[in-house]
């Protein structure tokens, strides 16, 4: 599975649910449940592979870094076009 769009965002009730901490509570927090919830599973029964889950969490936690970039990268240069302006 290649994550290509971040998944729908969690509510608070579903964040709380799914024991999601602070710091993993981003875009990519559905991913993050879901990976949490299999390794939960995987404890219970060690037949339950979390490799797909993991992945596609860590590959949505890429994409949003690339997309901070790019949202850094726009606003530097809009304050420099701002600046060159006046």
């Amino acid at each position: 599975m290649s994550v290509t769009e971040f998944p729908p965002l969690l509510s608070e009730e579903d964040l709380q649910k799914y024991k999601v901490p602070l710091r993993w509570r981003d875009r990519c927090a559905a991913y993050f449940a879901l990976y949490h919830t299999c390794l939960i599973r995987q404890t219970a029964n060690s037949s339950v592979d979390c490799k797909h889950d993991k992945h596609a969490w860590e590959e949505c936690q890429n994409l949003d870094f690339i997309r901070r970039q790019k949202e850094l990268k726009e606003a530097k240069e809009k304050r420099r076009a701002e600046l060159n302006e006046s």
